[in-house]
């Protein structure tokens, strides 16, 4: 496997060297900010509305609309038109939240998903992957 393709999975003895730095600097010990949930749809109307239904049930809060930052013809975009959904959990929603997330993935994240600032970012495919969604026919 090449090194982008290869999940990141870290042995007991790397595992216990991190703790035994953490003890000492608890400043290095990583905190959960934020978990941002994005769906983008590049276009208004229906597909965005279901998008919004979607992240509301997944999450429990209402769902921000981001707007086009500029035309793309291409797509058929225009500036200022509606073309995602955006929320941002904090605290014990965003614990939960990512802890079903991760089952969905099967608790592996590849090396590749990491930034150089701590970040992490990964997809799903479908949203009811994530345990105790169910699939509802009206939003697909």
């Amino acid at each position: 496997m090449s090194a982008s393709k290869q999940a990141f999975v870290i042995s007991e003895d790397v595992m216990n060297e991190v703790l035994r730095k953490w003890e000492s600097n608890p400043m290095l010990k990583p905190r959960l900010a934020k978990v941002v949930v994005n769906i983008g749809v590049g276009s208004s109307g229906e597909r965005l509305q279901k998008a919004a239904r979607v992240l509301k049930e997944l999450t429990g809060q209402e769902p921000s609309l981001r707007k086009a930052k500029r035309t793309i013809k291409e797509f058929g975009i225009r500036k200022g038109e509606p073309i995602a959904v955006v929320v941002t959990l904090r605290g014990q929603r965003a614990r939960s939240f990512l802890d079903r997330a991760l089952e969905a993935i099967g608790r592996r994240i590849k090396a590749s998903s990491f930034d150089d600032y701590g970040n992490v970012s990964f997809g799903i495919a479908e949203h009811i992957m994530i345990p105790g969604v169910k699939y509802d026919p009206e939003i697909g």
